[in-house]
């Protein structure tokens, strides 16, 4: 997976107008997060301004916590206000799909085909066609996982990808083939 600027885990530094309290709440809260515990990072964000906690940054982390607690109707619901509030981010495009294969009623055709629309969006976003060769696989699909895979690869690199898709367990059928892939 590829991290940019846009896709950042980490909050900016204070703006003007942030205090500088709700900045160490919303990192707080993503430090609560890495140790696995929703419950006290959704407290800290609770203490956050009422303007603090409508920015992408804190949303995100909003969403991280509905996916630890594996609440994937409302991590879909979430997402999906992104997209149509920021559809130039990736990561929000990325979370909905990850969100929509999880939630009962929708599924990987529904992640498959929510991603696909944001594939040429994001010309240089590798996670994006990495991401729709899972769900090929996964609805065996095998042929165009390939091709994202190619297409992954040409955005990041094949030794990445290659490393990537070799602990992927949504990638297992391919294991074999990869290993030579692209040497």
């Amino acid at each position: 997976m590829t991290i940019d600027e846009d896709s950042s885990p980490y909050p900016p530094e204070p703006k003007p107008g942030i205090e500088t309290r709700d900045v160490f709440c919303l990192r707080s809260a993503m430090g609560w997060l890495e140790l696995g515990m929703p419950d006290e990072a959704r407290k800290e964000l609770q203490s956050l301004t009422h303007e603090v906690a409508q920015l992408s940054e804190v949303r995100g982390v909003q969403w991280s916590i509905l996916a630890q607690e594996e609440n994937w109707p409302e991590a879909e619901e979430l997402a999906r206000d992104q997209v149509s509030e920021q559809p130039d981010n990736a990561s929000n495009w990325i979370n909905w799909a990850y969100a929509l294969r999880r939630t009962e009623g929708c599924g990987i055709r529904m992640a498959y085909d929510t991603l696909r629309e944001a594939v040429d969006r994001f010309p240089k976003e590798s996670t994006i066609p990495y991401n729709l060769a899972c769900y090929c696989v996964r609805m065996e699909e095998i042929e165009e996982a390939w091709r994202w895979l190619d297409i992954a690869a040409e955005r990041s690199d094949h030794k990445t990808i290659r490393r990537m898709a070799l602990r992927d367990n949504d990638m297992e059928f391919l294991h074999d083939q990869l290993t030579d892939w692209g040497a």
